[in-house]
């Protein structure tokens, strides 16, 4: 961590990007879904999270375990952070839960590809 300004803006850009992807999960939630407007402010949150989240332990942190299964994690912490925010029925816990981690996953092994 040599150079700081390297990665804070990292960590800003990947913040911002997360927040625009959540803003458009949460505007196809509201529209299409019929979903209540705390939804949106919920996936927007949660992509800010995640994105947060993947640059902590990829770029700062160098946990062990694979860039896939940290991106499985901050998905992970994502889903937490957006149900919390969205609803608060068990069961849509589990869900939002494994989605979180496999949206994550997901990110984390395009973005693995793409370097």
């Amino acid at each position: 961590m040599s150079d700081l300004s390297f990665h804070y803006a990292t960590l800003i850009k990947r913040v911002v990007v997360g927040v625009i992807l959540g803003t458009l999960a949460g505007v196809v939630q509201v529209w299409f879904m019929d979903r209540e407007l705390m939804y949106l402010w919920a996936s927007a949150v949660a992509g800010a999270v995640y994105m947060a989240a993947w640059v902590l332990f990829t770029d700062w942190l160098r946990l062990a375990g694979g860039r896939i299964v940290l991106g499985a994690v901050a998905g992970l912490l994502a889903a937490v952070v957006w149900w919390a925010m969205a609803i608060h029925a068990e069961d849509m816990f589990i869900q939002s839960a494994v989605a979180g981690m496999c949206f994550g996953a997901a990110f984390a092994w395009s973005d693995q590809r793409m370097t």
